[in-house]
């Protein structure tokens, strides 16, 4: 799997966010019966929304413009600053990637995908120690759906860490999720 997957991966709870419950509708408006984006939590949502969908296709300036007008709606809509994280770390702009995801892992400190987005970084960045804190904080919350992916992005920080023994664990971890997680053979990148 390549590193332009993994962020896919990384990025992908925040594609579904925007899809439900975001939209209402009110009759009384000049589109009588169109749904519309009221609130703002809802609106920052799908500018960070469509920004996953910017990042997905490679167009990170327009990315950046999404997840400007989220912040500027939501100051706190802890997503758009993980969303923004994901950017600047394939831009390769280390500091703002980890300023937006200090940010959004101080705004929703039990959010198990932006612990594991962080991780992610933390362990791209070579700070393998920080990487698996951030990734067993994700594998702490019991209600992450993805665990597998928090696994396999802790295994891949312990491999590349030196510590195969550490990455075995967790491949083990994983591999009781029924999915495989790959090896260091297997690394496409």
């Amino acid at each position: 799997m390549t590193l332009r997957s993994w962020h896919f991966f990384a990025a992908a709870y925040v594609t579904g966010l925007a899809l439900t419950a975001c939209t209402s509708t009110n009759s009384s408006l000049p589109n009588e019966g169109k749904s519309v984006v009221s609130d703002p939590i809802s609106r920052a949502r799908v500018h960070t929304e469509l920004a996953a969908l910017y990042y997905q296709q490679g167009s990170m300036k327009t990315a950046l413009d999404e997840l400007a007008s989220a912040t500027k709606i939501d100051p706190q809509y802890a997503p758009a600053y993980s969303m923004l994280g994901l950017v600047y770390m394939q831009l390769g702009e280390s500091g703002p990637a980890d300023q937006n995801f200090q940010k959004a892992v101080a705004l929703a400190p039990n959010d198990p995908d932006i612990r594991n987005n962080y991780g992610l970084f933390l362990c791209d960045t070579r700070q393998y120690q920080k990487g698996l804190t951030q990734l067993d904080a994700a594998l702490a919350n019991p209600l992450y759906n993805t665990p597998v992916r928090a696994l396999d992005n802790a295994a891949r920080c312990a491999q590349n860490m030196g510590d195969t023994a550490l990455a075995s664990r967790y491949r083990q971890r994983a591999a009781r999720y029924g999915t495989a997680v790959e090896t260091p053979s297997s690394k496409l990148q």
